[in-house]
């Protein structure tokens, strides 16, 4: 029985994952003949997301959802998206909104310049070898024809956005072909763009970043367990055909990657955009894939049978990357011979030609205008730069970084380098040395965040500028609150410095989309060229004495001879004892004669003589 309870129980979650949900109630869905009119004016709510519930309200009116109309107040001013019928310092000229909003090239404060003449003033006439008046040069293309359009907010800074998404295609056994994969990022792209523009957002690319297989088993997990997150409200999707998994059920996770731009405010978030397009029209998405495929001759999008989307965020915390330890405050190894800092010990023959600078220099990069968002600033994960000597400076060694976020929230930031320019190095971290890193409280608007002494290294970067006086250096947030300043048009990243100090340059260099360090060949990850937001300080004479040897080029510095020799200078004349009037080791004793004095001669002997043996017939001595 108890067996036969838990069939019934999985069969009724499973079940009910897979036929077709009533739309969540939308407590934020509100008739509009636009965007910003629902979001303005609230004209009326429209909880279950549908533009039925608008027509009482005449032609034009829709349903929108992500308005402020929630809390049952409108916005302060209405924010116009349309062409622009009132005078404003907002408008600009552009194909469409979205268009002078990303571009803000022509203003159009009278809302009649646009297609103008910009020396008389007056209107152009479209250029047409039909209707062409005889002799009238001064005309415009019809491609060239733009309207003047409001709220633009060409007065805010351009923000880049970023959203990772899971997509899930239920049916596919298989895997998409890189035709297939163009087919199915160009649908994608279509449904968000469409949502994208009515909330005043440029949208970049879609672009597949990687494709993984599901098996049954999974599948049943997460339709019985798993919940897509809402930017208001949790809501449960799901658009697959009405019947059960078959035995043989499969799908295919497919990692995105969706890029677009804007200028807020209001804020927006494009994980939700993009998750919330796709969701709420998986059966129109699920046909135009069938239908696109099936024109360029493709099976793959015929076994399609429902698709949903989620914020990569949603489904796991990003994962740490190996080590996560903290770089020690200093190096480990033994450190170099560094000669002492003590003056000389008399002054130079010479007076210097100017007074001479402070050891410690810093550069300052940005205006009071960066500082208060203002201007050109944008903000990302990261920034990879290049900072170079001059041609006629010596080695300086970098003694501290600040960089500058709009939070006040913690940050977690990581600083690598490497000795030789980043261009070709970009998208690995082979070659490049970690110098900081840690978890720090950002400083917020108008004030630059240090990195303490104690999460930075110390480096060195060559003197004598060119290749060889240049180093890299990458400075990534696991946030996307990283400000920087959009470079110079028209130009190439590390082309041209923006700042300088008489010994080093700071050169423009690229805003890095996604965290750690992304692939290069994914483009649509750096955005170029960009300028450093915050300051940069550094010791100009990081070998000392400097004046007296001459400049250093590079570390570790050179053996400097002592001011003094080390060793006593040497005596006038030999340091012995003056001899003695006598000597001054006594006279050897040798005493009498060890050997006796011989006796005289005797006239006669002492000894008698012995007489001998008989004679024997054998020897008596043994053989």
């Amino acid at each position: 029985m108890s067996k036969l309870l838990l069939c019934l129980r999985l069969s009724f979650l499973l079940t009910s994952a897979l036929l077709p949900q009533v739309t969540a109630r939308c407590a934020d869905c509100y008739c509009g003949t636009s965007w910003p009119d629902a979001n303005s004016q609230c004209h009326k709510p429209c909880p279950g997301d549908d533009d039925a519930e608008c027509e009482d309200l005449g032609e034009g009116f829709t349903c929108h959802g992500f308005t402020v109309c929630e809390a049952g107040e409108p916005t302060a001013a209405p924010t116009q998206f349309g062409a622009s019928t009132a005078e404003g310092d907002n408008n600009f000229c552009g194909k469409n909104w979205v268009h002078a909003m990303l571009t803000c090239n022509r203003p159009c404060p009278n809302t009649n310049e646009c297609n103008a003449d910009p020396i008389t003033g007056l209107e152009r006439p479209v250029c047409d070898f039909v209707t062409l008046i005889p002799g009238l040069t001064n005309c415009i293309e019809e491609e060239d024809i733009t309207t003047c359009f409001a709220a633009t907010n060409c007065d805010q800074p351009l923000e880049q956005l970023v959203s990772q998404m899971m997509t899930t295609l239920i049916g596919p056994d298989g895997q998409m072909t890189d035709e297939d994969s163009a087919i199915y990022e160009g649908t994608i792209f279509d449904y968000i763009e469409t949502v994208a523009a009515d909330l005043g957002i440029g949208l970049g690319d879609v672009a597949t970043t990687g494709q993984s297989n599901v098996g049954r088993r999974e599948l049943e997990y997460r339709y019985s367990s798993r919940e897509l997150k809402g930017w208001h409200r949790s809501i449960v999707i799901n658009n697959i055909t009405q019947r059960m998994l078959p035995s043989g059920s499969s799908a295919l996770d497919v990692s995105l990657v969706v890029t677009g731009d804007y200028r807020p405010p209001p804020f927006l978030d494009l994980d939700v955009i993009a998750e919330d397009s796709i969701n709420r029209q998986g059966a129109k998405v699920v046909s135009t894939l069938r239908e696109r495929g099936e024109r360029a001759g493709r099976e793959f999008f015929s076994r399609v049978e429902g698709i949903e989307a989620v914020a990569a965020t949603d489904l796991t915390a990003r994962p740490t990357r190996s080590p996560t330890g903290k770089p020690t405050p200093a190096p480990t190894g033994p450190p170099t011979a560094i000669p002492s800092s003590e003056p000389s010990s008399a002054p130079s023959s010479e007076p210097s030609s100017e007074p001479s600078r402070s050891l410690d220099q810093y550069i300052m990069t940005g205006s009071q205008q960066d500082l208060q968002l203002g201007g050109k600033t944008t903000s990302s994960y990261g920034f990879v730069f290049n900072i170079r000597t001059k041609p006629d400076a010596g080695v300086v060694l970098m003694t501290g970084f600040d960089f500058y976020t709009e939070t006040t929230d913690d940050v977690t930031f990581e600083l690598w380098t490497r000795t030789g320019s980043y261009v070709n190095h970009k998208g690995t971290f082979e070659g490049w040395d970690l110098i900081g890193s840690g978890t720090i409280k950002g400083r917020g608007i108008g004030r630059y965040t240090a990195i303490p002494p104690e999460m930075f290294t110390q480096v060195s970067i060559p003197g004598g500028g060119g290749d060889k006086g240049t180093r890299a250096f990458y400075l990534t947030l696991t946030t996307i609150n990283l400000v920087y300043k959009l470079g110079t048009g028209g130009f190439a990243p590390d082309t041209k410095y923006h700042h300088d100090s008489p010994d080093i340059e700071i050169w423009e260099g690229e805003g890095v989309l996604f965290y750690p360090f992304p692939d290069p060949a994914q483009a649509y990850f750096y955005r170029s060229p960009r300028q450093y937001l915050g300051a940069i300080y550094y010791d100009i004479l990081p070998c000392k004495p400097f004046s007296t040897y001459g400049p250093v080029m590079e570390l570790p510095c050179p053996n400097v001879p002592t001011g003094s020799p080390t060793l006593p200078m040497p005596t006038k004349s030999p340091e012995t004892e003056p001899p003695t009037l006598t000597p001054t080791t006594a006279a050897p004793a040798t005493g009498s004669p060890v050997t006796p004095a011989p006796m005289s001669p005797t006239e006669s002997p002492t000894i008698e003589p012995t007489s001998s043996r008989s004679p024997t017939y054998e020897p008596t001595t043994p053989a």
